[in-house]
């Protein structure tokens, strides 16, 4: 595997030939405390087939576990001391990190999760600041040293914390993480608010909470463009119903220093849709589908996909009424299924050609957007060549298709939830549809239309060779009944 980098209009993320790369990532946060090497095997397998390109992991995550323990029960670090790391612990790491690669996997690593930092998690507990400005230098040293030849490996500072947290300023610890991992990686004295190309080759980005008093929820939301280490914008639209994730891609998609955005923590499936849990629910795979093309139409880069039980893994005993089922057995829900049919969705379009097109939808114009569930999202190639809509609801839409030129057009209905193409609710096609606009404007209307039944639209001028999304691809081979072990019983 060769390093990614940003493409040329700072939008997107490229391999080295500069072909697009699609990325897709699975938010496998405690993988390294978690699981067995032979369910992480079978983890991975899995994940290829189903058309996963990123995984996203921690090295330090004292969430399930304070002490760090690796699955033989090793803890991370020697006296939780973060300036001595356990090499024991270290190597199991290594082994995953080389095993991704193996099956073609890059990882968004995050060196320590915020808890380390501030001292706190989410359900009241307080604890030992265990990375202060005294010592986050050192260790974004060590482990950028540790890494600096893997090529693999994306960086990510934060972990589900702002970096002014609870009114206290913890910018400095990690300005001093950035710059020890720079130190680390390419052997450089590079300083966080002096702008040098080798920042922006080190790919690093922030991972925020989404802080449910204000909204915020963007790498950005504290820091300014003065931090040089920064290179790519993460954003967390979280857990809850209300987020509009679109509105957040278009923020940062618009800003003045343009910079590679997505939607790295959205809703995850069967996670509670409101915090403390009530009886509203679990977030089902709608909402997963949902937040995926609206934040790809409105120009995001990629898109992370996550579930309530996997990003912890955890294990039958471990399930209650909250996590429901097995991270083994959450591996087959719906929404992590259908990511297959959005790699060949995003196989068949490249979107990074795409800028977002929303001045297209004329009825879209006409609503308050106050049910977000019939929001139509649009994306256009730039040189006009072709025409995205998704439709959360299905539904009416009418198109100016100026840009395409006077139709008639050549179309699909594709489907997200089965990842087939559609020219009515029963029939299955692989040949356009002729579509009418012999004055630039198209009138469509969905196979289906209702809740949870979403349809992407595609116009493209008409050609001899169309490309049609939804034709299937084998991203990786997978045996459904291997044989899979628990989580360790600590």
């Amino acid at each position: 595997m060769k390093r990614l980098k940003i493409s040329e209009n700072r939008r997107y993320f490229v391999r080295q030939d500069r072909t697009p790369f699609i990325w897709l990532a699975d938010t496998a946060w405690t993988m390294p405390q978690r699981l067995k090497w032979d369910d992480v095997d079978y983890y991975m397998r899995k994940r290829k087939s189903q058309g996963f390109t990123v995984l996203q992991i921690v090295a330090l995550d004292p969430e399930q576990d304070e002490k760090m323990r690796n699955p033989a029960g090793i803890p991370a670090l020697h006296d939780d001391d973060v300036t001595r790391p356990n090499e024991a612990y270290f190597v199991y790491l290594d082994w995953i990190l080389e095993t991704a690669e193996q099956y073609g996997f890059y990882v968004l690593l995050l060196p320590a999760w915020g808890q380390l930092i501030v001292g706190d998690n989410w359900g009241g507990g307080v604890f030992a600041k265990t990375i202060r400005e005294d010592n986050a230098y050192d260790y974004g040293r060590w482990i950028g040293n540790r890494y600096k030849n893997r090529e693999n490996i994306i960086w990510c500072l934060g972990g589900d914390r702002h970096p002014i947290h609870r009114g206290v300023d913890y910018r400095n610890v990690w300005r001093q993480m950035a710059e020890g991992l720079a130190k680390g990686l390419t052997g450089r004295d590079l300083k966080y608010n002096e702008p040098d190309p080798i920042w922006q080759d080190l790919l690093i980005t922030y991972h925020t909470c989404h802080e449910m008093e204000t909204g915020l929820c963007s790498t950005f939301s504290y820091w300014t463009d003065e931090e040089a280490w920064i290179s790519f914008i993460m954003l967390q639209s979280g857990h809850g119903l209300k987020p509009k994730n679109y509105e957040l891609v278009k923020a940062e998609y618009d800003r003045a220093v343009t910079m590679p955005v997505w939607d790295g923590e959205p809703a995850y499936e069967m996670m509670p849709s409101s915090w403390p849990p009530s009886n509203i629910g679990l977030h089902n795979d709608w909402i997963v589908r949902k937040r995926a093309y609206w934040s790809l139409f409105a120009g995001s880069f990629g898109h992370t996909y996550g579930h309530s039980t996997v990003w912890c893994m955890i294990s039958e005993k471990e399930t209650d009424q909250i996590r429901q089922i097995s991270w083994y057995r959450a591996l087959d829900c719906p929404g992590a299924g259908q990511i297959k049919f959005l790699r060949d969705f995003l196989e068949s379009r490249d979107l990074s050609s795409c800028v977002p097109a929303q001045d297209i939808l004329l009825l879209q114009a006409q609503k308050t957007d106050d049910n977000q569930d019939e929001h139509n999202q649009a994306c256009q190639q730039a040189d006009g060549a072709f025409v995205c809509v998704y439709f959360p609801s299905g539904g009416r839409e009418r198109l100016d298709l100026k840009a395409l030129g006077i139709g008639p057009y050549a179309g699909w209905w594709f489907n997200p939830r089965d990842g087939k193409c559609y020219a009515n609710a029963q029939t299955h096609t692989q040949k356009p549809m002729r579509m009418d606009g012999s004055k630039g404007i198209l009138d469509v209307r969905s196979p289906t239309a209702g809740p949870h039944l979403d349809w992407v639209l595609v116009v493209e001028r008409q050609r001899p060779d169309p490309v049609v999304p939804g034709r299937a691809q084998n991203y990786g081979e997978h045996t459904a009944n291997a044989e899979v072990k628990k989580v360790f019983d600590w």
